[in-house]
C-alpha cells in the first residue's frame, strides 16, 4: 500500500475527521509524506485547514473550519502534555490526582480561550517565565465551569504548589 492509501486508511476510523501531520510522519520520509498529503488535497480527498492540520471534507462542511481548528489545537496540546509527562516521568502529587479525578468525574477538560493566550503573551513580553501545569489548567477549567468556587480553587492551587516543592 502506498503512503496515500495509508493516510486515507488512518483517517477513515477517526470520528472527528482530523488528521495531524504528526499522525502520519512515520509513513515515509518528510518529503514523501508532504507529496502524498499535497496529492490528497489536490484530489479533494482531504482538506488542508492549516499548517500540518488536515480534515475530511465532509467534516469541514458539517462542523466548520474554525471548530475543527479548535479541536486540533486541543489535540496538539494534549499530545504535547503527554510528551512532557513521558519525558519528565512526572509523579503526580495527591492534590494533582484529586484534581484530575474531580475533573474527570465532572466531565471537565481545559480548553484555552482567548484570555489565556493573551495572558501568556503578555507574560512573555514582560520577560516573566510563568508556566501553568495541567493541574493548574484543570483547576481553572473547574472554576470556569462552576464546579468549584474561586476560594476552593485558590486553596487547591496553593496546596498543589506546596506539594510540588516537597516531591
Amino acid at each position: 500500500m502506498d503512503i496515500k492509501g495509508r493516510i486515507l486508511q488512518s483517517l477513515r476510523p477517526r470520528r472527528d475527521g482530523l488528521l495531524l501531520r504528526s499522525d502520519v510522519k512515520s509513513f515515509g520520509s518528510p518529503s514523501q509524506v508532504s507529496a502524498a498529503l499535497h496529492s490528497l488535497v489536490e484530489g479533494g480527498q482531504i482538506e488542508r485547514l492549516d499548517r500540518g492540520i488536515y480534515a475530511k471534507p465532509a467534516m469541514v462542511m458539517q462542523l466548520g473550519k474554525e471548530s475543527l481548528l479548535e479541536s486540533a489545537a486541543f489535540k496538539v496540546e494534549r499530545l504535547r502534555s503527554q510528551l512532557v509527562h513521558r519525558n519528565k516521568r512526572v509523579r503526580l502529587t495527591l492534590t494533582a490526582q484529586y484534581v484530575r479525578n474531580l475533573a474527570k468525574s465532572k466531565g471537565v477538560l481545559f480548553n484555552p480561550i482567548y484570555v489565556d493566550r493573551w495572558a501568556s503573551s503578555v507574560t512573555k513580553l514582560a520577560g516573566d517565565e510563568v508556566k501553568s501545569d495541567p493541574t493548574d489548567d484543570l483547576l481553572v477549567a473547574l472554576t470556569r465551569s462552576g464546579k468549584m468556587t474561586p476560594k476552593d480553587m485558590v486553596a487547591l492551587v496553593i496546596k498543589h504548589h506546596k506539594d510540588l516543592k516537597r516531591v
